[in-house]
């Protein structure tokens, strides 16, 4: 059987924008106890398109908490894996590795110091770089631009009082801003909604401590 591309596992081209949802399970909201992250994409009319799921053992879970390194599998909803999500450790931050079904490496994606802000850059599978940034004073904005192009926006959405402030059921609208339906520009902003997430809101923000001094060291490369 022949491997499928990604985008006839899940064809990003056909969409302005997806949306991200996060489920959490009782026992997370009731007792704390960190369950594996779940995710649905839906499209702009609110079908669910592919789902997302993390695949961390449970003792990692148990006792590493928001701290440990996560994987996620991204499937469409025919139960195909479209890609698997990797978090290894680098320094001063964490990477994310992201392979197709059959392993072959896709793309990688690393948080970058930056003056007032937080950052990310995306490279890899032979297309341009993409960068991730998000102002300070607008935390649940992050804009995506390839060059000196923008290309779309990842935001936050508000999901109520009581979610906001006992659960981490997070929700994300992704925007696809450029003219030319690019699949694999897509599927990297996509990914990059999971990671924001994983990164910057999970249990308060994992990288809370980091997110302060990247406003005071200012940016460096990979």
């Amino acid at each position: 059987m022949r491997n499928m591309d990604s985008k006839e596992l899940l064809d990003l081209t056909r969409y302005e924008s997806v949306r991200i949802n996060q489920r959490v399970e009782p026992l997370e909201m009731f007792t704390g106890f960190e369950s594996k992250n779940q995710y649905e994409v839906l499209d702009p009319q609110g079908d669910i398109i592919a789902y997302a799921a993390e695949t961390t053992g449970t003792m990692a879970r148990m006792f590493m908490g928001s701290n440990r390194f996560e994987e996620i599998e991204l499937r469409n909803t025919s139960g195909d894996v479209i890609l698997r999500l990797k978090e290894r450790f680098g320094f001063p931050f964490s990477k994310h590795l992201i392979s197709a079904a059959d392993g072959q490496p896709m793309f990688e994606i690393k948080q970058r110091w930056a003056w007032f802000k937080r950052k990310f850059a995306v490279w890899g599978d032979g297309n341009p770089e993409i960068t991730i940034s998000g102002p300070r004073f607008r935390p649940w904005t992050f804009w995506v631009d390839e060059g000196n192009t923008r290309v779309g926006k990842i935001a936050k959405r508000f999901s109520g009082i009581g979610t906001e402030m006992f659960t981490d059921a997070d929700k994300f609208d992704i925007e696809f801003h450029s003219p030319i339906a690019h699949q694999e520009q897509r599927l990297r902003m996509l990914v990059m909604g999971f990671v924001i997430d994983l990164k910057l809101f999970e249990d308060g923000g994992r990288n809370r401590n980091a997110g302060i001094g990247a406003g005071i060291f200012g940016a460096s490369r990979r």
